[in-house]
């Protein structure tokens, strides 16, 4: 299905009552870890999102750090990261909040994509994108402020 038509269907749909209400944006600003340690530092401002990405798992002796800047909407997020030079590449994500037994995650899938020189591009493009999910959950210090939270 294309785009354009995915979003037609949805702008059809009228909204659900109290949906944007069930994880207020602001509950994403903080800090949220994922499966692999990696840290997603988010400031929310509006639908907007900035901060800073920690990951865990690159290739280096040391964590690979990035900028995050994104939107939220309601429990809906979308944000990217733009790794440092070196690394040739980009991740995007989306997701959503959801509550699991009374704590939030934020289930997403993501994107990276890796420059490649122009002259591999013919052969080699389709084979620089990777695709994954993560889950992240807040750190203990990012729901202190919010009463009714955990972090598991």
């Amino acid at each position: 299905m294309k785009l354009e038509q995915v979003l037609a269907q949805w702008a059809r749909r009228a909204p659900t009552p109290g949906a944007a209400a069930a994880a207020p944006r602001e509950s994403l600003s903080g800090r949220w870890r994922n499966e692999y340690g990696s840290v997603a530092e988010f400031a929310v401002e509006g639908e907007r999102v900035n901060g800073t990405y920690t990951s865990q798992v690159g290739a280096a002796a040391k964590p690979l750090v990035g900028p995050i800047t994104g939107f939220v909407r309601g429990d809906t997020v979308a944000f990217a990261v733009l790794w440092p030079a070196q690394s040739h590449s980009i991740t995007s994500w989306v997701g959503q909040i959801v509550d699991v037994n009374g704590a939030p995650e934020l289930r997403t899938l993501w994107h990276l994509v890796a420059d490649i020189p122009d002259t591999d591009e013919p052969t080699g493009l389709w084979s620089t994108i990777h695709t994954g999910a993560d889950t992240f959950r807040p750190l203990a210090e990012a729901t202190k402020s919010h009463p009714g939270t955990r972090s598991r």
